[in-house]
Order: C-alpha cells, then structure tokens, then sequence
C-alpha cells in the first residue's frame, strides 16, 4: 500500500513539474556544488542497486574540472536519478558509468553510459516527449510512465542546458546532460517572481487545557481489576488521545493515558496492559526509544505495540518488533483494526508450535525466547522430521520454519506439505538467508510473516509467533470456522483453488489476502509461463484471474496458450487490466477469456463473475 502510494505521490509529482516549467512557474534555488560530493553522494545512493543487479557502477570526475559548479542541485539531482534509474532498470548485464567532464565553451557534461537494451534510431527523440515509451505494448518486460526524461530535459533547459542521447539496439544508450558552469546562464532563465500578498496577522489561539486536566481524570487507572483488557495510549496529542480513547472504550478496553514516553514506560510495568498505542514524536524521549525500553524488559516486552504518528516510518517500526504502524491521519476503521490485531494476544490455552530449524542453539535460543506455560514446543531439525510430524502428529497452531535446511529445503517442504495435502499450521519463516523478489513471492503463497534473523529479529518473531498462538478462530463466524477447519485439514472442497497472475507482487499480495480471507485457496505466477506450469503442476484450479500487461508472455497470450490444451480449454479465465480503453473487453473475449474485469478490482465485481463461472 505504501508502495503505491508513492508511485502515486511520484506521478502526481511529475506532472506538476512539466506544469511549473510550461508555465514558467518553476523556482531556481542557487548553490555551491563541490563536484567530489556530488559523485560520492551518487555513488553511494545507487551503488546498493546495482549490486543487487549484479552491474558494476562507476562514477568518474575528471581532473580539470573546477572543485565546484553554482546550479540548483535539486533539481540536477532530479535529473541525474531518473538517467541513471533508467541506466540500471534498462540494463541486465555490465554497468553502469557515470563521466562527469568539461563540454568547453563554459559547459559541463554528465555522461551516463550504460550497456543495456538500446533504443532504435526512429526512436531516439521519442523517449523525450511525455507519455512516450520505446516498448508501449502489453508485454513490455519494463514498466514506467515515460515522463522522467521528459521533465529531466525541461529542468535541464531551465537550467541552461539540454539532455541528448545517443544508442545502438543490443548494446546500451549514452544520456549527456550539459550544463552552465557558472549560474549565469539559469539566472537569465528565472522570471521574476511575483511579490507575496502581505501575510494576514496571526490570531491567537485559546490555550489548551494542561494535557494532565484534559486526560488523567477521564482514564480507567482508578476502575480497573485483573479480569480487564487494557489499552495503554502513549501520545501527546490530546484531540487524538481522546478519539483512540474513546474507541478503545467502544471494543471493550478500559484505557491508560500518558502524555510522554517515561509515563507510558512506567504505566506499562505497573499495568501489564493488553496492548499500547504508541505515538513517534513524543516531547522528551520519541516513540522509537519507548519502543527499546518496553522490549528490553522482561515484564514488558511480550506486550504487543502498535504506531500511530504522523511520521511515516512503518518498515522500521515493524523491524523492531511493532504489530502494525499506522500513518496519521488514520480513520476509526483502521484504529479498530489495530484493536483487533492486539486482541489477537489475549487468549488462553494450550497452544502447540513445530519448530523446524537444523541448527541446535538457534533452536535453543529460539525455545528460550518462546518458553511459556501454555505452549508446547517440537523440534524438527531437518524438513523430511518436520513432513513426518505433520502427517502424523496432532494438528499445530504454528511452525516456524527456516528455509536453509540441509536436504529437503524450506521451499520444497512446503511444496510437497501442498502436493500431500497435510494440514499446514499458520508458518513464520525465520531465516538468514537474503530473500529476493522470486523469493518473497513465492512464499506469499503460504505465509505473509517473513521474519529474517539479525540483531532485532527475536523481537519480531516473538510478536508473529505470539499472534499466530493466541485464539484467532474462537471469534470468527460459525461458516468461517467451518471453512478454516477444512482448509486445515486440505480439503479443497470446502473452497475454490484461484490461480492470480500478475507481475505486480502489490496486486498478487492484496488480491489474494482478500481471497483467502473469502475462502479460496490461492496460487500465485508472476508471468504467463509461469502461470502455465502452475496449471500444468496443479492438482486442480477452479479459475484463473490473468493480468493483461506483463514482461515476455502477456495476459493475451497465455490465455490463448491456455486454450490449446484439451483438459484447460472450459477453465473460466476472468481477465484483470489496468488499461480499461476501448475494445479491451473484446480483445480479452476474443483471447479466450470467460470475462473482463477492469482495476482497480472491485472485490464485490469480481466475486460476483467467479460466483457464475465456479457456482460452488
């Protein structure tokens, strides 16, 4: 979601700029540049990418440069990350090389080469004109808006120079941004600016109650007993408090106020409370420090915390062991779904936990971390045990399963878990190994908690263990324990199998959460070949939901392919497609598939056409 959402802030972002700049609204703000901390700061922000695609990347200033250059290094910095974005996206094997050298005539040049795919000669003028991509089609293997070399050569000409490039199909581009070396040349450029309408003077603002009056009174500190399920909030905003409050109150909490973090801290040893609420931007000591104290003690650091601040900083929030990180504003339905991930911890019983994991003192430390009076934990040091235990031993509520395992992997034991049909538990991988997207997105299939062992990672999987051993069952409807209970089992009666194919891991992730949360059992494939193996491995598929825009073999083909396979030629394929132009509907139909549905899904639609292609 986050993900998206940036592509969304980056696209609206864009456009704006090509805006600014047509309209000659744009605003130059002139620096000092040292050119050895423009290449250091280049390296360092790209170098990661290119070793996670295996390119080498240079960046090379030549001596008889001057030390520094006057420009508007944002915007140049602008410039420079969408040519070499582009650089390492367009190339699969080789580098990268980023020249920086005199162009004469009071010029400066950025030479960015890389040894990608090329650009054909009809095309070379084209990448610069907005919208315009060199492969527009359906299967593109590369994504993109094809607005960043069009507003890259705006700024550049705003700023007194141009973007050219030169390319030979199959072996890479040249993108040369020239340069003024002195601001001479983007002064003239900026129009004066209008002057600012005189500010209105400030009114001054009633002073707020002291957040103690306003809060301390109105908490439950002085009315609770042992049998209460508690909410510790931890925020100094009092309008905010008041609201988490008050919808803790509605699901049954009784609440614990503080306005700052040694508060919150002492409350919650005093308390034990069932869950917190933590804000970031606390006065004195900051979320992210209460965070480390509440895990660092023993009396405390089982209790599950969950973020909600205006600092949007989720990946590391749930690095560090949180259960959920909410961005403010955030809206009652999401503050009711942070209560019931903390209900999730409070339940009683005997729970049972399979522990896969090859190495004796991980699987010590680990049953160290998790020892509890209600939980029994069983061993399995090898993946060929862990299949064993699960065909013959009592149904476990969880397994944490490590994936470099001597013999028969972690990937595989779960392959032959779905080809056996054995009852599966709710797994948290918890490896060392380095995932990579193929990685992450085949495990999507089973699980959603990938934990991966470092210095914070115990935290962590105490929190998705604690989630998965506590009662999720018990307070679900009567069909949905039904139809849990014969999942567990692996009876694919009780649900349709849904294979999803798409590129996109975002979609692959929402649609299918969405589907399992409805009753399905889902499979997923990245492309069109993959997806046709998935069939052909697949014991059965009730339907197919086949994404039209994907790299090598799209949407449309892979449903043709599908059809000329006898035993696939009545499976209902319902086509998914971001495009929604005119036509799309009857080119899916005429492709082979049973129905169309356009994104965003609408969930409620795309229900409705599995429920008359799959009428059990």
């Amino acid at each position: 979601i986050s993900d998206s959402g940036t592509h969304l802030l980056r696209l609206i972002n864009d456009i704006l700029d090509i805006s600014k700049v047509e309209a000659g609204k744009m605003v130059v703000d002139l620096s000092e540049l040292p050119l050895a901390d423009f290449a250091q700061s280049l390296t360092r922000r790209f170098n990661r990418l290119a070793e996670a695609k295996h390119l080498s990347l240079q960046v090379t200033v030549e001596d008889n440069l001057p030390a520094a250059i006057r420009t508007d290094s944002g915007k140049l910095d602008q410039i420079i990350n969408n040519l070499v974005g582009n650089a390492l996206k367009f190339t699969e094997a080789g580098g990268v090389t980023v020249t920086v050298r005199d162009a004469s005539a009071g010029m400066l040049a950025i030479d960015v080469a890389d040894t990608g795919i090329g650009i054909p000669a009809d095309k070379l003028e084209r990448v610069f004109v907005a919208f315009e991509q060199v492969d527009g089609s359906t299967s593109r293997s590369f994504g993109g808006t094809g607005l960043g070399l069009t507003i890259s050569r705006k700024l550049a000409q705003f700023l007194g120079g141009d973007v050219a490039v030169e390319s030979t199909v199959g072996r890479g581009s040249v993108f040369t941004l020239t340069l003024p070396l002195e601001a001479s040349h983007a002064e003239r450029a900026i129009a004066p600016a209008s002057p600012l309408p005189t500010p209105m003077p400030a009114v001054p603002s009633a002073s707020p109650l002291p957040y103690a009056a306003a809060l301390k009174c109105d908490d439950d500190r002085d009315d609770l007993s042992p049998k209460d399920e508690t909410i510790l909030i931890i925020e100094d905003d009092v309008a905010f408090a008041r609201i988490v409050r008050d919808a803790a109150r509605k699901q049954g909490f009784k609440c614990l106020v503080a306005q700052e973090g040694p508060t919150g801290i002492g409350l919650a040893r005093q308390y034990r409370p069932t869950g917190v609420v933590l804000d970031i931007s606390l006065p004195g000591m900051d979320g992210w420090t209460v965070m480390e104290q509440l895990k660092k003690h023993s009396e405390t650091r089982h209790i599950p915390v969950h973020f909600m601040s205006a600092t949007d900083a989720s990946r590391r929030g749930l690095e560090i062991g949180a259960v959920g990180f909410f961005t403010k504003p955030v809206t009652k339905e999401q503050i009711a779904q942070a209560f019931d991930r903390i209900h999730h911890f409070a339940s009683p019983g005997t729970r049972r936990l399979l522990l896969v994991e090859d190495d004796a003192g991980t699987r010590k430390a680990v049953r160290s971390l998790l020892a509890a009076e209600h939980l029994e934990i069983v061993e399995a040091p090898t993946g060929e045990e862990a299949i064993a235990r699960l065909r013959d031993d009592a149904p476990y509520d969880c397994m944490i399963l490590d994936l470099g395992l001597p013999g028969l992997d972690g990937h595989s034991l779960l392959k032959r878990c779905t080809e056996e049909n054995l009852p599966v538990p709710p797994i948290v991988v918890y490896s060392a190994r380095e995932l990579s997207e193929t990685d992450t997105f085949s495990l999507r299939e089973y699980t959603d908690s990938i934990v991966i062992k470092g210095a914070r990672s115990p935290d962590r999987l105490l929190d998705e263990v604690t989630l998965f051993l506590h009662s999720v069952q018990a307070r679900l409807p009567d069909a949905q324990q039904r139809l849990l209970r014969g999942l567990q089992k692996g009876d694919a009666s009780d649900g349709p199998v849904v294979l999803v194919v798409d590129d996109d891991m975002r979609n692959t992730f929402a649609l299918s959460k969405v589907l399992r949360q409805k009753g399905f059992r889902v499979l997923m494939a990245q492309d069109g070949q993959t997806a046709l193996d998935q069939l052909n491995q697949a014991a059965a598929v009730d339907v197919v939901l086949m994404d039209i825009m994907m790299p090598g073999m799209d949407g449309y083909e892979a449903t043709r392919q599908i059809r000329k396979l006898e035993r696939f030629r009545a499976l209902p394929v319902i086509a998914l497609t971001a495009k929604a132009m005119a036509g799309d509907r009857e080119k899916c139909l005429e492709a082979g598939a049973d129905d169309y549905v356009s994104k965003p899904v609408d969930i409620d639609v795309l229900l409705a056409s599995i429920a008359k292609l799959v009428p059990r």
